[in-house]
């Protein structure tokens, strides 16, 4: 094989070999490891969260933004490419990343190919150069350990697959071809080196069988023999244990005279059933090495996926790619299950299996006996048998354990799921295929007029990336070769794809399977189009359909049946495909039935989100809202657990509700529905509160000067959740707008002008305007007071002491958190208290009370925890970090940071981020980690620019004496972590 410039090794440490020299200290570990993990799939991109999990075994060491760590990771792996004398490509689409180099480049593809090659020439009778490349297979190898510098559980798993599936049976070749040329004592050396359990490695221990023999070891080749033997059956694997006892009898008999597996009686034929291949498949890339790693030995694979996915195809074209791996040969049977014609019975299916083994079943009256008889001629051989199109488990049933010894695939638009408890398969569901996948699929079949790529992406993109309507349409455009291709988009924009195709299109198929509906699943699926979210609930779906929920329950599982809607990640919630959404809300025709069904929904989202937060926050004084007089079946909750569980299943969901409310001219859902919503920034998930409350504002303004009020309470809790958030610049815009507004509404507005006093004194103390802080909340308390609202007044107490404690005023600071505790306690409340707790903690470490700090802090961090409440866990981690670094406790102190850097990050509190980030880099660089300590600040740094400019400049004076201690190079300008984008 000739040599290339650039040559890379994966088979041992991750090296870059230029000419004769291989590197493998070139970079940082995780450079190294990243670029491993790219080699083991050149030229196919691998998604940011399959690295993350290759590369970071140890989730506590996980970087607050590991995407971020990628990139940079990635910029200095691009950078060492680049210095290649042929320059080697790292490519980035949509978060994932792809090396474009030959699978030649790759020390491991190498010696794949060159086991290839061997097994060609041995199955051509050429044994002696077979060896010769077998040889130089393993002359690759050189017994390393392959992906050295990974040490993740998806590192393992590679290896493990790598071992049994790639390396064994190159040893199993090797040894055929020793045996064939005579090198009997050759193939006892080989497998002695490698130190086998032949229980496993059944192929292998006939290979050293059979040497002794020729050998004239025959006592030896027994007691190994009788070992093995009594531990197969011991475990039990009687089909390996039948198998090893029919070999050995062979051997025993003399007949050793070939190193091929001994001749079958000559009416068992090899069977070659599988239907003809697609001329061009694409995508999939991953469910192909999925099943590449789970089909080494005999077992059961479930193919899943709505009809007109693609599952046939997928499961045809890695089986006519991977026959040689099947010497038994390949069973194919179409069972009809969702097809126009008659099922399949197992009968029928076995009766067709006998005949393509040669066996006549008229010979053999008995249908358990024709079973019988098809079990033994399979059993022990390496077999493939692919079941297509099951309907359900029932059809199946009776077939599967005949094939214990092969491996089995069967593909069903159905999830299968009553084979899981007995016979625990490996499932690989089919999605519809990504925009490039598609896009080559269509280039393949239109030619070239597809050349124009912005015109082929927008016809992909209209096909949402089913095959089923990628094919029809691929068709439609080639029989008109005449026209441009721009104006099949236009066209096809404007009226999608459902139409094409006229008997065979996706709307004749979607629809033949509409006709087949019991009256429910009609009802319901013409309904649900309406539904705006990614997925739907039952008890959505009856509040919209107007129909009991059992009723409904048994309607979805007929569409899932129909292979109509998929079920989501409940059991109560399902999915519609983006073209079956477009066939869906296209049947409802009728305006006035469409805006009955959208109130309806409009009022279900409603009604529950009020119950659910009455629910969560039973003390909380609320304006209700409007009454709408309509029967809707909202949901009613019997405690906060199952409120919560509601509110945070239905993120998207409400957030699509309120935006189509919005659309659709229903304003007064999109005022009223988001400030339910309390709930969400309190777990961290801000941004997309802030999405909602801001299309509550938009509604406002199409309502116009009645919705003041309205609009001031929204733009009031926005500031409020920009502050949550660090955000002090919006939070002060929004809330000095919100004061305004509630001065113009007129009325008593004091709770509202109270609240907006109360979040401005709250940024006026985060931004270092300390003293009118204290002004606006002792104004606010007042304020409060006067309309004698408890609850408020609990949170305006607490907040009014912390800015006396940021005023080193710590008398008046805990007379105030005592105050509020008090009131918390009084009122249950549970998130109140633990906030108390929190800044008590905070006020003791001031104090320099380390132990009475720790204690607040603890009882604050359980109680935040018990309630989920994600930030601020985030914010109580700081504090403690940072109490036990003043303690001394260097090892809680780390633990402490590397939570809270996790936390913070995940709701966007930035300050106390990089005071986590602080303290770790402290400890880090005290212990001589100054690399890690560089990283920790170098994060850090970004967090501080914009609302902390004395910290960030400090951190940056830290940053630069670190690299000058370690002799760091300068960062590159567009650095993510030094310039990160707006």
């Amino acid at each position: 094989m000739a040599l290339v410039d650039a040559r890379f090794t994966i088979l041992g440490p991750t090296g870059i070999r230029v000419g004769d020299r291989v590197d493998t200290q070139w970079g940082r570990p995780r450079e190294r490891a990243l670029l491993a993990v790219l080699l083991t799939r050149p030229g196919t991109f691998v998604p940011a969260a399959e690295l993350i999990d290759w590369i970071w075994p140890d989730r506590s060491e996980l970087p607050r933004n590991p995407k971020q760590a990628l990139y940079l990771y990635s910029s200095r792996l691009r950078a060492k490419l680049e210095s290649l004398p042929n320059r080697v490509e790292l490519s980035t689409r949509n978060g994932a990343y792809r090396i474009d180099v030959g699978r030649k480049a790759v020390d491991y593809f190498r010696f794949l190919d060159q086991v290839d090659r061997a097994r060609e020439l041995s199955a051509l009778g050429d044994h002696r150069q077979a060896l010769s490349e077998i040889r130089s297979a393993f002359a690759i190898w050189r017994h390393q350990v392959p992906l050295q510098d990974l040490r993740s559980d998806r590192a393992e798993t590679w290896r493990r697959n790598v071992l049994m599936n790639r390396l064994m049976p190159a040893y199993d070749l090797l040894c055929q071809e020793l045996l064939a040329l005579g090198e009997h004592q050759q193939v006892i050396d080989e497998l002695d080196d490698l130190e086998l359990d032949y229980r496993i490695h059944h192929g292998l221990l006939k290979r050293r069988l059979h040497a002794l023999y020729r050998l004239m070891r025959t006592e030896e080749a027994s007691r190994l023999y009788l070992t093995v033997h009594k531990a197969l059956r011991a475990e039990p694997n009687d089909a390996a244990a039948d198998s090893l006892r029919k070999f050995h009898d062979g051997l025993q008999k003399g007949r050793t005279e070939s190193v091929k597996p001994a001749a079958r009686a000559p009416e068992v034929l090899t069977p070659q059933q599988l239907p003809l291949d697609v001329p061009l498949f694409v995508g999939h890339e991953d469910k192909f090495a999925a099943l590449d790693h789970v089909a080494s030995e005999a077992g059961l694979v479930l193919v899943s996926g709505q009809g007109g996915v693609g599952k046939t195809a997928f499961a045809v074209h890695w089986a006519h790619t991977r026959r040689t791996r099947f010497p038994g040969g390949v069973l194919f049977a179409d069972l009809q299950g969702f097809s126009d014609g008659a099922v399949l019975d197992a009968a029928t299916v076995v009766d067709r299996f006998l005949l393509a083994l040669g066996v006549r079943p008229d010979q053999i009256t008995n249908p358990d006996h024709r079973m019988a008889r098809l079990q033994s001629l399979v059993s022990g051989r390496r077999l493939l048998v692919l079941l297509d199109n099951a309907y359900d488990t029932e059809q199946i049933r009776q077939l599967l354990p005949l094939f214990s010894s092969c491996l089995v695939i069967v593909t069903s638009r159905s999830r299968l799921s009553g084979l899981a408890a007995r016979l625990a398969p490996h499932r690989i569901s089919i999605d519809p295929l990504g925009e490039n996948a598609a896009a080559r699929l269509l280039l393949d079949r239109i030619g070239e007029r597809a050349e124009n790529t912005e015109a082929l992406a927008e016809l992909t993109r209209v096909c949402s990336g089913l095959p089923i309507a990628l094919k029809v349409l691929a068709n439609h455009i080639a029989t008109r070769p005449n026209v441009r291709l721009s104006a099949f988009v236009d066209h096809f924009r404007e009226r999608g794809v459902l139409d094409i195709g006229t008997m065979h299109g996706p709307r004749a198929v979607f629809m033949q399977s509409l006709r087949a509906l019991e009256p429910d699943a009609r009802l319901l699926f013409r309904t649900i189009g309406v539904h705006p979210g990614p997925d739907i609930s039952v008890s959505t779906a009856a509040a919209m359909v107007a129909l009991p929920t059992r009723r409904v329950h048994a309607a979805f599982d007929t569409l899932v049946e129909a292979t109509l809607v998929e079920q989501a990640n409940d059991l109560d919630r399902f999915k519609l495909h983006d073209l079956l959404r477009e066939f869906s809300s296209g049947l409802l025709d009728d305006p006035q039935e469409r805006m009955l069904i959208e109130r309806r929904m409009f009022d279900f989202y409603l009604r529950t989100a009020e119950n659910a937060d009455m629910t969560l926050f039973p003390g909380m004084v609320r304006v209700l809202t409007s009454s709408t007089g309509s029967e809707f079946g909202a949901l009613e909750f019997k405690d906060a657990s199952e409120a919560e569980r509601w509110c945070m299943a239905e993120v998207q969901t409400v957030l699509a509700v309120v935006r189509l409310s919005v659309e659709t001219g229903a304003y007064s859902y999109a005022v009223q529905i988001p400030p339910l919503m309390e709930i969400w920034p309190r777990r961290g998930m801000t941004a997309e509160m802030l999405s909602a409350l801001r299309l509550g504002l938009a509604a406002t303004k199409a309502l116009g000067e009645s919705s003041t009020e309205a609009a001031a309470d929204l733009m009031q809790q926005i500031g409020h959740s920009h502050l949550v958030r660090q955000e002090y610049r919006q939070a002060e815009h929004y809330v000095h707008s919100a004061h305004i507004a509630y001065l113009q509404a007129g009325g008593d507005q004091r709770s509202g002008i109270a609240s907006c006093l109360h979040t401005g004194a709250r940024i006026l103390v985060a931004t270092g305007n300390i003293q009118m802080g204290i002004d606006s909340h002792e104004r606010a308390l007042s304020l409060i007071r006067e309309i004698d609202e408890r609850g408020l007044e609990t949170f305006f107490l607490f907040r009014a002491g912390e800015a006396y404690q940021k005023a080193f005023e710590y008398e008046r600071a805990a007379s105030y958190y005592h105050q509020a505790l008090m009131l918390a306690r009084a009122q249950e409340d549970e998130w109140a208290e633990a906030t108390v707790l929190q800044l008590l903690g905070s006020l003791s470490f001031s104090r320099e009370r380390v132990g009475e700090a720790r204690a607040f802090a603890q009882n604050s961090l359980w109680k935040y925890a018990g309630q989920r409440a994600i930030g601020a866990v985030g914010e109580v981690l700081t504090l403690l970090c940072q109490i036990e670094e003043e303690a001394g406790n260097v090892w809680e102190a780390t633990q402490y940071a590397r939570q809270a850097v996790r936390f913070c990050g995940h709701v966007g509190a930035s300050l106390s981020e990089a005071t986590a980030l602080c303290v770790l880099a402290r400890i880090l660089g005290r212990a001589g980690r100054r690399e890690a300590a560089v990283e920790a600040l170098e994060r850090a740094w970004p967090l501080l620019v914009e609302q902390d400019a004395e910290r960030a400049s400090r951190v940056a004076a830290e940053l630069e004496r670190l690299r000058s201690e370690i002799d760091l190079p300068e960062p590159r300008s567009g650095s993510p972590v030094f310039h990160p984008e707006p």
